[in-house]
């Protein structure tokens, strides 16, 4: 097993020796060759079977038939040596491009952009580039003339974006990449680097010092044959100034400068996967914590069934040394029941807890709840002041009344799985009503409309339409509120109609509110230089937008993703955007991901999969009245996320059964790892750690070496002693925790001689006869998430245990 890699600095002489670069930490790049040229890295494990389809019904992408037209047009007067024309029409694509692609084999997708760059590029120096750059230099000059200094980061990537070929572009980008480098943003660096290598066609910044800064930032990245062909390529251009520093950069490479994940320093303990990186590390617990029976020390539940408010406000936090005792009073009948469908159809918990500056924060059913995570009091901090209703997205709503119609008939399938109710399904299916995320002082929270206790009058089905596609379109709320004190910020749409009469942006000539005023969240934000950058569906058609939350949340930049296909997707999965150094990353469940930048909202690639959707029949009906219910499913990842190592993206994709690794610079596949490798087969993150992405689903877990590019170290049988995992497991610095039925146990990180070890477990007692829900950790105690449920967990008296043994503080 490779070692792990600890996160480290160069020493000071290296620090003075390289006085033109910053340490840079974490992203690798693809191999090139003596000249920079892109090299097609090594082709994955476990490729697609022969004759096999890669793409199943692609979701659609934004193409700008418009703008290719204008390009076939330039192209027409390029040809006639009408440079001026065809520089203006060039011109004229860069600007509008936005978030237009291209692709020459339906597989890897970039930037429009990034093909009129290369054609101006290629245009004779005397003649057509000069042309050109009479007005793109105008215009770069006129950026950089407005900016906040010659290292205004926005004004050096409108620069590279719009006038990247002008004489000022590589100058730009070699600016750009220093920064990114102070910044320990690696990728950033490398992009910038080579496009200079590879797309500027005369460039007057010093080529060595480009070759030495891309071996440099390789070879800190734990890539040293890419930075030695970097190293060859600057020894093989005429010396320069830099030339005397090649020879230590030689003793760099063959030095151990690796750098683990983990230098991000940015721990995900404020909920699991919920940092931006998505690295899903909580803290570590007291030594010994599961060497005694654990036992609910504080617990908190609602109703699940509650009709009033008066049914919430009646419940509260239950302490002390027998609130076990005291907890099996409030379990009532319909909760009874469903904690028996829970065991039995092995469902794990929706929910999130948060964790930030000494509160514990629980959502409900129908608003939030905040408490002293000491655990040792009844007070409630903070709730809104208002309470929110949740509604089942359409394709749910449709397939419980499938559910229902045919099972009075009696036909109904076999399900094995399935929720009958609509607590069911908010409590252990649709994942994207319970995103919660806490982002500088700001908890976003995704709702439902204002809560109307008032009687309904009840309206009739409309007849309904069987083997509908799986569609995420949903209609809700994100409300922003101070974390500390609960005062509310603001709201999407905004309750204040009037705001969007304000200054529309107009993007591609169309009407655009400066406020989102309708669409569905499907994940919590994250932030970004200021920015709160979430995913949003419109009718099926998914966006990422970034918000500004000292504006309430007024639109900065919105970028069309891509829309459904005709097999739909995972309605219940949340997409959960991430970031690392300057790329942003999403994942869509529709068999296509993409890396964007976050400043911008410019995608400068996309990558399709293949996607793996299955039958699932649901009922027997009659085929010739057309009431056979047969659907697609996507049953894998209960999100969609992507995880960042080095050069690898790391794709979980709610409809794709496997591990999807692509490089993050050239899009090709890197390894790909099935979610049943095995025997058993995994469908959620815990996350990744110095270097190891762990994985886990009902009855197994998962560890690849991600410094070996996947290859699985340990995992895949049965580990829970036949037992089901109802619950989401945690991941610490010191082992993987994982609910298993009505029992904690504990992994080590590293395995033992290529398989799991076990070095610890503990029966816990909630005294709700549940079997424990989601793990998490606040570095002192465990707490769990079951359903309508929150439960601390302290060491069991009896055990002669101290009182801080007992509390785990």
């Amino acid at each position: 097993m490779d070692r792990i890699y600890k996160p480290n600095r160069p020493s000071n002489w290296l620090l003075n020796l390289l006085s033109f670069l910053a340490v840079l930490t974490l992203i690798g790049g693809e191999a090139t060759d003596s000249l920079g040229q892109l090299v097609e890295p090594r082709q994955g494990r476990q490729l697609f079977a022969s004759g096999q389809s890669i793409f199943e019904s692609k979701a659609s992408l934004k193409t700008d038939p418009e703008l290719e037209s204008i390009l076939e047009k330039a192209e027409r007067f390029r040809k006639e040596k009408q440079y001026n024309i065809s520089s203006q029409l060039w011109q004229r694509v860069l600007e509008r491009s936005g978030d237009a692609l291209y692709s020459e084999d339906d597989e890897v997708y970039y930037s429009l952009s990034q093909q009129v760059e290369r054609i101006i590029a290629g245009l004779p120096e005397d003649a057509g580039l000069s042309v050109y750059r009479i007005t793109a230099d105008a215009g770069a000059k006129e950026i950089m003339a407005a900016a906040d200094g010659p290292s205004d980061v926005r004004a050096l990537q409108q620069v590279v974006r719009n006038y990247f070929v002008s004489s000022l572009g590589d100058d730009a980008a070699l600016t750009l990449s220093s920064i990114y480098m102070d910044d320990y943003d690696f990728v950033g660096a490398i992009r910038m680097l080579r496009k200079i290598a590879n797309h500027y066609p005369d460039p007057s910044v010093s080529m060595v010092d480009v070759f030495s800064r891309l071996a440099v930032c390789q070879a800190l990245m734990g890539e040293p044959k890419q930075a030695q062909v970097a190293l060859n390529a600057a020894k093989s251009l005429p010396a320069d100034s830099q030339s005397a520093k090649l020879s230590d950069i030689e003793s760099l490479i063959a030095g151990d400068n690796s750098f683990s994940l983990q230098s991000n320093n940015e721990v995900g303990f404020k909920s699991v996967l919920a940092n931006r990186n998505r690295s899903g590390v909580m803290p570590a617990l007291p030594s010994g914590i599961l060497n005694n029976e654990l036992t609910t020390i504080w617990h908190y539940h609602y109703p699940p069934t509650a009709r009033s408010w008066a049914d919430i406000s009646r419940s509260k936090p239950i302490f002390g040394s027998d609130t076990a005792q005291k907890i099996a009073t409030t379990v009532k009948s319909k909760e009874a029941q469903m904690i028996e469908k829970w065991k039995a159809r092995g469902w794990r918990p929706t929910g999130n807890l948060l964790f930030d500056r000494g509160k514990v924060y629980f959502k409900t059913m129908f608003d939030l709840t905040v408490w002293d995570s000491s655990a040792d009091s009844d007070k409630v901090l903070w709730r809104p002041a208002w309470q929110n209703e949740y509604k089942m997205d359409d394709y749910t709503t449709a397939m419980m009344e499938v559910r229902r119609t045919f099972n009075r008939r009696g036909q109904i399938k076999a399900d094995t799985s399935g929720h009958d109710s609509q607590n069911e399904i908010q409590l252990f299916a649709d994942a994207v009503s319970s995103q919660i995320s806490i982002q500088d002082g700001i908890l976003y929270t995704i709702e439902g409309t204002m809560l109307d206790w008032s009687p309904k009058q009840t309206s009739r089905q409309q007849r309904l339409r069987y083997n509908l596609p799986k569609r995420r379109s949903r209609t809700n709320r994100l409300t922003a509120y101070d974390a500390q004190s609960g005062r509310t910020l603001w709201t999407l749409p905004p309750l204040d109609a009037e705001k969007n009469d304000q200054q529309p942006i107009v993007a591609d000539g169309e009407y655009e509110p400066d406020w989102l005023s309708s669409g569905g969240f499907m994940g919590a934000p994250i932030h970004y230089a200021g920015l709160a950058i979430v995913a949003v569906n419109h009718g099926g058609a998914i966006s990422a937008y970034a918000l500004d939350p000292k504006q309430d949340g007024k639109t900065i930049w919105n970028s069309y993703l891509c829309d459904e296909s005709a097999l739909g997707a995972n309605p219940n999965a949340p997409i959960n955007l991430s970031i690392n150094g300057s790329d942003l990353f999403a994942t869509c469940g529709l068999g296509v991901v993409f890396i964007l930048d976050p400043t911008t909202g410019l995608i400068r690639m996309a990558r399709r999969y293949q996607r793996q959707p299955v039958s699932q029949p649901i009922a027997r009906g009659n085929q010739r009245r057309g009431d056979h219910v047969n659907v697609m499913s996507f049953d894998s990842w209960s999100t969609d996320t992507i995880l960042s190592f080095g050069r690898q993206m790391v794709c979980f994709s709610s409809d794709a059964r496997a591990i999807d690794c692509f490089d993050r610079n050239s899009g090709s596949l890197i390894w790909r790892g099935m979610t049943k490798p095995i025997h058993e087969r995994v469908d959620y993150l815990l996350g990744i750690y110095n270097g190891i992405l762990y994985a886990a689903g009902p009855s197994t877990i998962l560890a690849y070496d991600l410094k070996k590019e996947g290859v699985m170290i340990w995992g895949g049988s049965s580990l829970f002693d036949g037992k089901t995992s109802c619950g989401r497991g945690m991941l610490t610095p010191d082992g993987i925790y994982v609910p298993v039925d009505e029992e904690i146990y504990k992994f080590s990180l590293l395995g033992k001689n290529g398989k799991a070890e076990l070095v610890g477990k503990t029966t816990v007692e909630l005294g709700t006869g549940a079997p424990v829900g989601n793990l998490y950790s606040d570095g002192l105690k465990i707490w769990v998430l079951g359903g309508n449920r929150v439960y601390a967990l302290g060491a069991k008296l009896g055990n002669d245990l101290s009182d801080n043994d007992r509390t785990g503080d």
